[in-house]
């Protein structure tokens, strides 16, 4: 089974994903994140560096990491 979540904002100007996938060891997570500005749209995904011993600690990782993503994107911390 693949355990995914999903966090948005209320108007819809970014979103953030995560999907668990089942591996050597544990389960893994890939981690999407959009953001929707009148520059455009800022679209990043990638697997997080480590593997979970289950599901849920593999997805709420994710989206936390996501979460920073968007903190620091909207923060304009980081630029891509």
């Amino acid at each position: 089974m693949n355990l995914s979540g999903k966090i948005t904002d209320e108007k819809g100007d970014w979103a953030v994903n995560a999907e668990t996938h089942e591996s050597n060891g544990g389960f893994s997570c890939e981690i999407h994140m959009t953001i929707h500005s009148n520059g455009g749209e800022f679209a990043h995904e990638y697997k997080a560096e480590r593997t979970f011993e289950t599901e849920q600690d593999a997805v709420l990782y994710g989206l936390r990491e996501g979460m920073a993503w968007i903190d620091l994107k909207m923060s304009r911390t980081i630029r891509m």
